[in-house]
């Protein structure tokens, strides 16, 4: 059964984003530059829109630097969410009959999932069941085979 624990005292802290070198940020800088003129060049040589359409893309982008070494490009795990309001799960909407049906809707909604994860379960049992028994029939064949392969052997070189 997954279910969320709204109720972490000890969260997890958030990953630790370091700062990008000077000299990478100059060179991904210049190579942004240039990439950028280019594509644009070549989008308004294709067409007006799509050179529009470039432009304002790469001009949207900012950079060519990738995301993760920014200090606020880090995206926040539900773990971590869940830790600043630890009150929230247990926290009522102000409405009685709401509450009710959320509590009866994850209710249902976990037992549906304990009821699929059995189900899977199952499904695993009785497919690796089935490719063992197929593996052992086949085994029994072979082993069948090569028993009836000298015997028959035998029997031919003595008849003739």
């Amino acid at each position: 059964m997954t279910s969320i624990d709204m109720t972490t005292e000890n969260p997890s802290p958030p990953p630790q984003a370091y700062a990008m070198p000077v000299p990478v940020q100059v060179l991904s800088t210049i190579f942004f530059g240039i990439f950028g003129i280019l594509a644009v060049i070549l989008a308004f040589s294709a067409s007006l829109v799509g050179g529009i359409i470039v432009a304002l893309v790469l001009g949207w982008r900012g950079g060519f630097a990738p995301g993760g070494w920014a200090a606020g490009a880090a995206t926040p795990s539900l773990q971590t969410l869940m830790s600043l309001a630890p009150e929230a799960g247990k926290r009522g909407s102000g409405n009685a009959s709401f509450d009710a049906y959320r509590s009866d809707t994850l209710k249902r909604l976990e037992d549906e999932q304990e009821r699929f994860d059995n189900f899977l379960g199952r499904l695993r049992a009785a497919k690796d069941k089935s490719e063992f028994d197929d593996f052992l029939e086949e085994r029994a064949r072979r082993v069948t085979n090569l028993d009836k392969t000298p015997a028959e052997a035998l029997t031919e070189s003595a008849q003739r």
